[in-house]
């Protein structure tokens, strides 16, 4: 699925997460060089001159960065799971769409039949006594619900791209096909 499919609330918490996620990754890389040069340092300090009171300093510095490093390790998990969080919301909201997509289209069917019984005048005559329409009623029924479904599929194939595109070709083709 596209990004255009999900709800605007949606997609703008996930815009923001993914900014957010950005941010403790390039946080959490300065870190970890951070921690690889004060490493280096450190051992080059002890090789050179195993002073105590640099030692300790470095070795409080390089717990300082151990520590920041976990703290940007646990904001990302946090952010992992906010956007897991989002995933599942965003899925559970797709079914919901489709779910109710479904039931509008079930209904709108519905609709259209009851219009074609009305607008056909649906006498007591054309049904059979057990409440069920009269073999020609019933193929009037489906003519009818075939030509709406014809039709439906006619304006679908009407407002695609490619058909409003083309529209300037179907009209140059006519008016070259009049004498």
């Amino acid at each position: 699925m596209s990004d255009t499919d999900i709800p605007g609330r949606v997609q703008a918490e996930l815009t923001r997460l993914r900014a957010e996620r950005q941010v403790f990754t390039a946080e959490q890389d300065r870190l970890k060089a951070k921690l690889a040069d004060t490493e280096h340092e450190l051992r080059e300090a002890t090789a050179a001159a195993p002073n105590e009171g640099e030692s300790a300093a470095v070795d409080q510095e390089l717990a300082s960065q151990r520590e920041e490093l976990d703290v940007a390790k646990a904001r990302l998990r946090a952010l992992e799971a906010e956007v897991l969080l989002a995933h599942q919301q965003r899925d559970s909201l797709r079914a919901e769409l489709k779910t109710c997509r479904e039931e509008r289209d079930k209904l709108r069917l519905a609709l259209l039949d009851a219009e074609l019984v009305v607008s056909a005048g649906v006498v007591d005559a054309d049904v059979l006594p057990g409440g069920e329409p009269s073999a020609d009623r019933q193929r009037l029924l489906n003519a009818e619900r075939l030509a709406a479904e014809m039709a439906r599929e006619l304006d679908a194939t009407r407002r695609t791209v490619s058909w409003r595109v083309t529209a300037p070709l179907r009209v140059v083709r006519k008016k070259m096909d009049r004498p």
